[in-house]
């Protein structure tokens, strides 16, 4: 095939796609291929609410402290609201939305302490499209905050744990708004709801060097030339998913919806 990606109606591709497809190809094929939709995990509504909850205080920074209690309502409703559009997915979501709910508060409170200093962002949620060398579609992302008075991209990541070194899947999607804002430092601002005991830290500010950029933009290049050359093996999308195997140990395939579909379509 010329372009294997349009193909298969594929028109491109984000850090996100490509993180999946080199994580756990049987749930990408469901998504991207097969077209399955499945609710988000409960991570991912807290990360998107705490987000959002914070960028009210950004966009109001003379409020100050005393406003963070805004933020904190703002994002706790939008938590809400999404766990009850996939409310649908069982018991064991509603309990997770709890314990998640609960937790919501600490993690605007300390992402906002550290989002604070930057200032009020340039942009939010700016789209970037890059193109890679060989790779006939481009690669689209979208930012957290950019601030260009400090020439900074950053991007929030709520967790249970603080790392010592920027994650391989968040690398790759810092490389492309890297590359796409190429003397813009890119900070990622991991936030934990409760500060550790040991040390009492509640978050962790990590920027990617130049060379780090250069090596997993080019690890995503290399996950999309196989993608290519996996697609351009059928024009079937059927025989294509049918070279797969799903691991539904891995947590793309904790909701029930899922895992329900996937052996459906695996057959096991």
């Amino acid at each position: 095939m010329t372009n294997p990606f349009e193909a298969h109606g594929l028109d491109h591709l984000s850090p996100s796609s490509l993180n999946l497809w080199a994580t756990e190809p049987a749930f990408w094929a469901m998504n991207k291929l097969l077209g399955h939709k499945f609710p988000p995990g409960v991570s991912a509504i807290r990360g998107t609410a705490v987000e959002q909850g914070i960028n009210i205080g950004l966009q109001r920074p003379t409020y100050g402290f005393a406003h963070k209690d805004i933020c904190v309502r703002t994002a706790e409703t939008i938590f809400d609201n999404s766990v009850l559009e996939y409310a649908f997915d069982g018991e064991d979501y509603s309990t997770a939305a709890e314990r998640e709910r609960k937790r919501i508060s600490g993690y605007v409170y300390n992402g906002f302490e550290v989002l604070s200093q930057y200032g009020k962002p340039s942009g939010v949620q700016d789209r970037v499209e890059i193109n890679l060398d060989d790779v006939p579609v481009p690669v689209i992302g979208y930012t957290d905050w950019r601030f260009d008075d400090l020439g900074v991209i950053v991007d929030l990541k709520t967790t249970d744990r603080l790392p010592s070194s920027i994650r391989t899947s968040h690398a790759r999607q810092g490389a492309v708004y890297a590359k796409a804002y190429d003397n813009y430092a890119m900070v990622f601002v991991y936030v934990k709801s409760a500060a550790r005991k040991k040390d009492g830290c509640a978050s962790v500010s990590l920027e990617l060097s130049s060379g780090e950029k250069r090596c997993h933009l080019e690890s995503l290049r290399q996950i999309a030339l196989r993608l290519g050359r996996f697609l351009a093996l059928s024009k079937d999308r059927n025989e294509l998913v049918g070279l797969l195997v799903p691991d539904y140990e891995s947590f793309y395939w904790n909701s029930a919806l899922a895992k329900t579909a996937g052996k459906e379509v695996y057959g096991f």
